[in-house]
């Protein structure tokens, strides 16, 4: 199988990417910065949707106790494998939908999820593992919210990266799942265009109160800061 190797400045990591598993994006570097900073060191952590294992891996590179990492599509799981043994960072992949309960209930501290952002009426792609891992069709939010309520302790922390066309969608289905949102924050490319993205924080079992943090703009200093080194060496593999 055909595949590019990504190296990334942060932590000095290497991505692996296949062809035929979707790639990661600006969203999942921006929801790694914004859920690492709940990090502890005792932190049991799980990324769900996680593809590739992006968002797992800048996790797990600040050493949390435990990293877990969840993915329907076998081949995107092994490829997460891959990427945790090429990085030398200790990573449970688990291949499995998330809406199956594949880890012990009330086990983690923190569950991130960057999960698909369209309909799964949207004319996404006729390819299935495409569908997939871009719209509802296998994991809604309200999936991705279900499955991170029953995996967090209470107190535990959900962090999602969505569209802020579907934020109404988002914070429903947290409230419905008992993640209260506690924290939201828009993400734009320039002052002249609209947020292309939320990130959004919520607590398993608080009381309400919404902290809207400063919106945070593509071309800033610390955007460059958060994105450094995203595209410093790329390389074609065969595996």
């Amino acid at each position: 199988m055909s595949a590019s190797i990504e190296q990334l400045g942060v932590f000095g990591l290497r991505i692996l990417q296949p062809d035929g598993v979707e790639k990661f994006g600006t969203d999942a570097i921006l929801l790694a910065d914004f859920a690492a900073r709940l990090l502890r060191p005792s932190s049991r952590v799980t990324d769900l949707c996680t593809g590739s294992g992006i968002i797992a891996l800048l996790l797990a590179a600040r050493s949390p106790a435990y990293t877990a990492a969840v993915e329907i599509d076998p081949r995107a799981a092994a490829a997460a494998e891959k990427n945790a043994s090429i990085n030398n960072l200790s990573i449970e992949v688990v291949c499995a939908d998330i809406r199956s309960n594949p880890l012990p209930a009330g086990s983690m501290d923190l569950i991130t999820c960057n999960p698909p952002y369209y309909t799964e009426t949207s004319q996404v792609s006729p390819v299935i593992t495409r569908r997939m891992a871009r719209s509802d069709y296998s994991c809604s939010f309200s999936d991705a919210a279900k499955a991170a309520s029953r995996l967090l302790r209470f107190g535990g922390t959900f962090c999602a990266v969505y569209r802020p066309e579907r934020l109404t969608d988002a914070i429903c289905a947290m409230r419905a799942t008992s993640l209260e949102p506690k924290c939201l924050r828009l993400v734009a490319h320039d002052e002249a265009k609209p947020p292309f993205a939320v990130l959004l924080e919520g607590k398993k079992g608080a009381h309400p109160g919404l902290k809207i943090m400063p919106l945070l703009m593509m071309q800033s200093a610390e955007a460059a800061e958060i994105y450094a080194g995203r595209y410093d060496k790329k390389e074609n593999h065969e595996y």
